[in-house]
């Protein structure tokens, strides 16, 4: 053997027993323990948990759920059993044949009717063909002077109210109202119609409202009455 053979002969034997000699088996048993440790200090700072804790952060059983039925009170069993009452039909119109008389003015007209007594005054109001009625009782009686003592001269082509109408008339603020007739008293029959309005009450109480009432003049003209004393109007043949 040459000596340079030797000499790396010594070098491999050197380096064997150099690699030998290091702690290998430490160092693969603290290298956990090196990453371990910073991996605990950078996720948590708190203390260890305590036993009892770890018990109570454990999933709860799932129960089975369970339907409830809840019963229905008295009053609505009684609503969902009971049958509505049956109401009867709304009241029907009627009609109540009268002598009447009527009395044109300059803003409005006077009715008379008969079968009741009354007067009924229709004075102009701002909406065409329609009227302010009012309701008034006939104070003239037979035997008393037709013509009003009250001194008054109407101008030309106008007249002065005589009768139940005159009474009427000259009671303020009528006469103020109405201005002076533009033509004399006429009579004639007619048929008032009463249309009965209201509704029916869940206990099939009929509760009345505004009356409604129908009549027609002595030229056929029909006129409607809504509410006792209320508004009068004048229906057009499109009506």
């Amino acid at each position: 053997m040459t000596w340079d053979a030797r000499l790396w002969l010594i070098g491999l034997m050197w380096s064997a027993a150099a690699c030998a000699s290091r702690p290998l088996p430490t160092l693969v048993e603290t290298a956990p323990l090196a990453i371990s440790t910073p991996i605990v200090a950078a996720t948590s700072t708190r203390s260890p948990v305590p036993p009892s804790m770890v018990v109570a952060t454990q999933s709860p059983a799932i129960s089975t759920p369970r339907l409830i039925t809840l019963a229905p009170t008295a009053s609505i069993a009684i609503l969902s059993t009971s049958t509505p009452p049956t109401c009867p039909p709304f009241p029907a119109p009627t009609t109540e044949e009268t002598q009447a008389a009527v009395q044109h003015f300059e803003h409005g007209l006077l009715f008379w009717l008969q079968s009741r007594n009354e007067i009924w005054a229709l004075i102009d109001s701002p909406l065409e063909q329609q009227y302010y009625w009012r309701v008034l009782p006939n104070l003239w009686v037979e035997g008393t002077p037709e013509i009003p003592a009250n001194g008054l001269t109407p101008p030309a082509k106008r007249f002065v109210p005589v009768r139940g109408f005159g009474q009427a008339w000259l009671s303020q603020p009528l006469r103020d109202d109405l201005g002076w007739a533009i033509d004399e008293e006429s009579g004639f029959n007619t048929t008032l119609i009463y249309y009965p309005q209201g509704f029916y009450a869940p206990d099939c109480t009929w509760e009345p409202k505004s009356d409604l009432y129908e009549l027609k003049d002595d030229h056929g003209q029909v006129f409607q009455f809504v509410g006792a004393g209320g508004i009068a109007k004048r229906m057009t043949n499109e009506q």
